[in-house]
């Protein structure tokens, strides 16, 4: 990896692309793994390809509940059969000639010389035998061997997230053990003189800090490693002291607040005190447009922004970025789905703006996303009452209702 170069951008505001890419430069993925039972890998990044050990079906097996028979090159409504053998899922029948069915189940293998089941509501069904009462033709309700998967197929590639579909799958290749990724160590600290822990008196001009215990939750809801770090003034000797001990201890060390060059920012200036190096992006979003990545030791760092809304808009874009680099994972941004607004919204154009929203529906009919608030990055009830973000591309300046955006729903955006 190049070197990370101490610097803070002057120039014009980087796009997400750009400030994306920054992130990602300071986070070298790390490979130590781990191997997890089955039943405990959903969450957890796969570490290495899995190569389907057998395949899928195992055997060619009945697709319907019905009766397995000798169809050749076609056998016309109307034909009669003899029932000459039951075959339920997890047995095996006898061989069958033409002329004759077997009663089969879903899953349970075919019988030799059979190529066909009809479903058992297409058939009359006497003590001894069945009619059919439509053509069947070699190959119908019927699954083959290998169809879905063939052996030493490569099915899953180092870097996926895997959930409860990867697990059946990896099940049913009869993977009791599962290589993945040693779970990340983020730790969160907070910057601020105002600010007080949650539960603490407040007093004079304090506030409660909402952003350690927001983002903490969002980490562990991620499956990583979350690490309270505490709060830290704003001293540069402190904030270095902070980043310091905490980056002994993680794979990334995420800050808040102080995170753009006025006089009471001290995190980059406190970061290179550490021994560490970075720079502020300067990024054309809102809210969130300063924030600074870097490293420390062996750690990935970002600072964000102190406003929560900011805070946790720079998380979802520029700390994902982090935390898949880190994990080994190509990058893929939130793409979000176009929907159309409710009502307009007045805003000048030049910077991505992502705002509280809640879907909405007319009588039923078309859904829309009703943008919640005025936007303020530090306003916290419209970001509990909204269902996702509304993504404003930065060339749109105000907007009518009916105009298109793109919603991102926070069920799929916490997962880093």
């Amino acid at each position: 990896m190049d070197a990370v170069v101490d610097q803070v951008s002057h120039n014009q505001p980087m796009s997400i692309a750009e400030a994306c890419a920054a992130a990602i430069a300071c986070a070298p993925p790390l490979l130590p793994g781990e191997t997890v039972r089955l039943v405990e890998s959903a969450g957890r990044i796969l570490a290495e390809t899995f190569v389907a050990r057998m395949a899928s079906p195992p055997f060619t097996q009945s697709a319907m509940d019905g009766y397995a028979l000798v169809a050749a090159s076609g056998m016309s409504e109307g034909t009669r059969l003899k029932i000459v053998d039951r075959v339920p899922a997890g047995s095996c029948g006898q061989r069958l000639s033409a002329g004759e069915a077997a009663r089969i189940f879903t899953g349970a293998p075919m019988p030799e010389g059979a190529d066909a089941v009809v479903m058992q509501e297409h058939v009359e069904r006497d003590d001894t035998s069945i009619v059919l009462t439509r053509r069947m033709t070699a190959g119908d309700n019927v699954r083959h061997q290998g169809e879905d998967i063939e052996p030493l197929e490569p099915l899953l590639k180092p870097g996926i997230r895997l959930d409860p579909r990867h697990v059946a799958m990896l099940a049913a290749q009869g993977a009791e053990i599962v290589a993945v990724r040693s779970r990340l160590r983020i730790a969160v600290f907070s910057t601020g003189d105002e600010l007080q822990d949650v539960g603490a008196m407040l007093r004079g001009a304090a506030v409660y800090d909402s952003n350690r215990p927001m983002l903490l939750s969002l980490i562990g809801q991620a499956g990583h490693d979350a690490i309270d770090g505490g709060r830290a003034a704003d001293s540069r000797s402190e904030i270095a002291e902070r980043l310091r001990m905490l980056s002994e201890r993680s794979d990334l060390v995420i800050s808040t607040g102080g995170a753009s060059v006025g006089e009471e920012d001290h995190s980059l200036v406190a970061l290179r005190h550490a021994g560490g190096s970075g720079r502020v992006l300067k990024i054309a979003l809102k809210p969130a447009k300063p924030a600074i990545v870097g490293r420390i030791g062996q750690a990935a760092y970002l600072g964000l922004p102190g406003n929560p809304v900011a805070s946790l808009v720079s998380w979802l874009i520029l700390g994902h970025a982090m935390v898949g680099a880190l994990q080994g994972r190509p990058h893929r941004p939130h793409i979000g789905y176009p929907l159309p607004i409710a009502a307009g919204f007045a805003r000048r154009p030049g910077r991505t703006e992502f705002v509280p929203a809640r879907l909405v529906s007319n009588k039923g009919q078309e859904v829309r996303a009703e943008i919640i608030g005025k936007g303020g990055a530090a306003q916290l009830r419209p970001l509990a009452l909204a269902d996702g973000l509304a993504e404003i591309a930065a060339e749109c300046g105000d907007l009518r209702p009916g105009d298109l955006i793109r919603f991102h729903p926070f069920s799929g955006a916490f997962q880093g």
